[in-house]
């Protein structure tokens, strides 16, 4: 798989503050109990982790960004039920189990056997009744087909993003034993600038 490591080390030297939560973050946060623990998969620069904990959910974000999570370590942990970990998150080793895991826009940006190893990690290491929430691209985006072609509906411009098809993305999620409460594919959903982009969400429980 092409790497956007570099792509997102830039950004986030330049991104480094938490902006406003995203609004699958303002979807999510009704199904979610204070004092309960939150993994969010690739956190960035944790605009939703932040957005998670300032509502009471103790949360830990994991990204590969080393530099700017070891920023948001300094900057919040002492304010918020929060903790950032540097990790691959398509190679994650044993951890606390949560009651909620947190995939926005990270799907997208690994190849499919590394989403493989994410669901079944998700899978052995989410509580029972623990839910899976998930915002992602999906083939119907207007981005699909552009740069570079890669295998799995992928295509690598600036950097690299695979679209995902949602009916396939849920055969994945039931083969590792999770059930769907909610599946939906739209535009409107996540809006940015002059982007409209046709996203999934899909909620998981084990």
């Amino acid at each position: 798989m092409e790497s956007s490591y570099n792509y997102w080390e830039k950004y986030y030297n330049t991104n480094r503050n938490p902006s406003k939560c995203s609004n699958f973050a303002k979807f999510v946060l009704p199904f979610l109990s204070p004092g309960k623990q939150l993994t969010e998969l690739g956190c960035g620069n944790a605009k939703d982790s932040i957005f998670f904990a300032q509502n009471g959910i103790k949360v830990l974000g994991i990204d590969q960004c080393t530099e700017e999570l070891a920023f948001l370590n300094k900057q919040f942990k002492d304010e918020y039920d929060i903790s950032f970990l540097s990790k691959d998150m398509t190679r994650l080793d044993d951890l606390p189990k949560s009651d909620y895991v947190y995939s926005r826009f990270t799907l997208h940006a690994i190849d499919l056997e590394g989403e493989k190893r994410v669901l079944q990690w998700v899978a052995e290491n989410l509580l029972v009744n623990g839910l899976f929430f998930i915002e992602v691209r999906s083939v119907n985006d207007e981005l699909y087909g552009q740069g570079k072609a890669l295998p799995d509906n992928a295509y690598f411009s600036d950097h690299y993003r695979r679209f995902l098809v949602i009916n396939e993305l849920i055969k994945r999620l039931k083969k590792v034993d999770l059930k769907i409460l909610y599946k939906l594919e739209s535009k409107g959903l996540a809006p940015y600038k002059d982007e409209d982009p046709s996203v999934i969400r899909i909620i998981a429980i084990k």
